[in-house]
């Protein structure tokens, strides 16, 4: 009897388990549905700089939303290997969207990101680009996320092999490092690599299993205080083997935005202190548009001075914070 009544009970939590993942899904996607519908709504009126930050926005969301819908078929699998559903990928395409989220991670915590490819890549392999991307992005989050004023590495090989290319990615990073003389398994699912991060401790499970289910093996090599490397090998069909098919790849370096306090060095001395509390309260509320029409407005018909040089740069990172300390570190100093 009492092991009749244990074996129902573990079948209610596992029940309980798959409904509450599926309450967060659903919570999960009310914010995400705005953030989609909002920047679809300034994408109208979205100069070029600002339509490929809009663009990465909703790429993100869209991004997201994926990962919602496999919370299920995690719970149900029991985060057994995941299905992986090879087909044709546009490789160079690919990494330069998982580029554009890295910047933005490595932002936050006034990260340099670096993207170096090698010279030439294959346009079209055959490989699960969905989950392809969901291991780099765990691995540059991670990276980010560990890392601060410093650098995180993205970089991509290929070797062609007849009809084949195998493809050497590492995620290398300039910050805290792991012990790995603990012999913690950083790889096992709930596991964390530093004590209050935050994280679930899924990211590295999840990313070492899809390596697998792909026909790789996810590596790391790191020393404490100097930085951490994490590397896997994948073996792809190229969809044509001929030298056409292969691409020019650019390498790419993205310096962080200026960190806050660094504001003190652009003057707004052209500007009065009512000029500056208008900006410092739109920045608070985060208009967008009508930051825009300010900078318009008292940029007319004056050259660039490196204030709005400096305010325009960070409109661009949607940098709402650093824009209000810039307008209030501004005041006082007026000319006019």
């Amino acid at each position: 009897m009492d092991l009749s009544a244990a074996l129902t009970d573990a079948k209610t939590k596992d029940r309980q388990k798959v409904e509450v993942l599926g309450y967060i899904g659903h919570d999960l996607r009310a914010p995400l549905a705005t953030i989609s519908g909002y920047s679809a709504l300034l994408l109208a009126n979205a100069d070029e700089k600002q339509h490929k930050i809009l663009e990465t926005i909703q790429r993100s969301v869209k991004y997201q939303l994926d990962l919602i819908d496999e919370l299920l078929e995690y719970a149900k699998a029991e985060l057994q290997p995941l299905t992986v559903q090879p087909g044709t990928t546009d490789l160079p395409r690919l990494l330069d969207e998982i580029s554009e989220y890295a910047i933005a991670l490595c932002s936050q915590q006034s990260n340099r990101f670096s993207y170096r490819p090698s010279d030439r890549l294959p346009r079209q392999v055959i490989l699960d680009g969905k989950r392809l991307q969901q291991v780099l992005l765990n691995l540059l989050s991670n990276a980010a996320k560990f890392t601060r004023d410093g650098v995180v590495t993205l970089s991509v090989t290929a070797q062609s092999q007849d009809k084949t290319c195998a493809l050497h990615f590492a995620v290398s990073d300039t910050g805290i490092g792991i012990d790995l003389n603990k012999n913690a398994d950083i790889f096992g699912a709930f596991q964390h690599i530093q004590s209050a991060s935050g994280s679930t401790g899924l990211g590295l499970f999840i990313a070492q299993r899809i390596v697998s289910a792909m026909g790789g093996t996810l590596s790391v090599t790191s020393i404490a205080e100097q930085g951490t490397t994490f590397s896997f090998v994948l073996s792809a069909p190229i969809v044509d083997p001929s030298d056409s098919n292969w691409s020019s790849a650019r390498q790419r370096q993205i310096d962080p935005p200026a960190r806050r306090g660094e504001n003190s060095q652009y003057s707004g001395a052209e500007l009065d202190d009512q000029a500056l509390d208008e900006l410092a309260t739109l920045a608070l509320l985060g208009r967008l548009t009508d930051i825009e029409r300010w900078i318009e407005l008292h940029s007319e018909g004056s050259a660039p001075t490196p204030f709005m040089t400096h305010l325009r740069g960070l409109l661009e990172q949607f940098d709402f914070t650093a824009i209000e300390e810039l307008a209030l570190t501004s005041r006082g100093q007026s000319t006019v």
